[in-house]
């Protein structure tokens, strides 16, 4: 299921908090990562949300200002939620079970589980499966394409 209004709302918030135009706190209360839609939950888990601390209220400029290959990951994310693919990486749900079984192995259940995520299609285009889908919405920018 694709919920295009979601997936368009947590697209510009990422945008807005990349640019230094939201703060960490203001991208977290517009709660865009709350939706049926599994693409909107994996890619705020998955991405933004590991850009920023929670200690302080900032933007991202000046000396916390994300790394170029970093913004371009960011591009990436945006990209595929204004695609209209849908999400075919393995939802996650962890949970207490996976957080105990995690601490008793320590940590080797964690990665082994990324492994295996790993392996169901090219990370390096995460969230996109597959490379060609990656490169086919490279070919059709949302933003140019108005």
């Amino acid at each position: 299921m694709i919920d295009r209004a979601g997936r368009d709302r947590l697209a510009e918030c990422i945008h807005q908090l990349d640019a230094g135009v939201l703060t960490n706190r203001e991208f977290e209360d517009k709660g865009e990562f709350e939706s049926a839609d599994h693409a909107i939950r994996a890619v705020f888990w998955g991405g933004p949300w590991l850009l920023y601390d929670d200690f302080r209220n900032y933007r991202l400029r000046g000396k916390y200002r994300l790394d170029p290959r970093v913004r371009k990951e960011a591009a990436r994310w945006v990209l595929f939620l204004k695609a209209d693919l849908p999400y075919e990486w393995p939802v996650a749900h962890v949970g207490v079970l996976g957080a105990l079984a995690n601490l008793m192995t320590l940590g080797l259940a964690a990665r082994r589980a990324r492994r295996r995520f790993e392996r169901c299609g090219d990370i390096t285009v995460w969230p996109f499966l597959r490379r060609a889908d990656h490169e086919a919405a490279l070919r059709r920018p949302p933003y140019l394409n108005s």
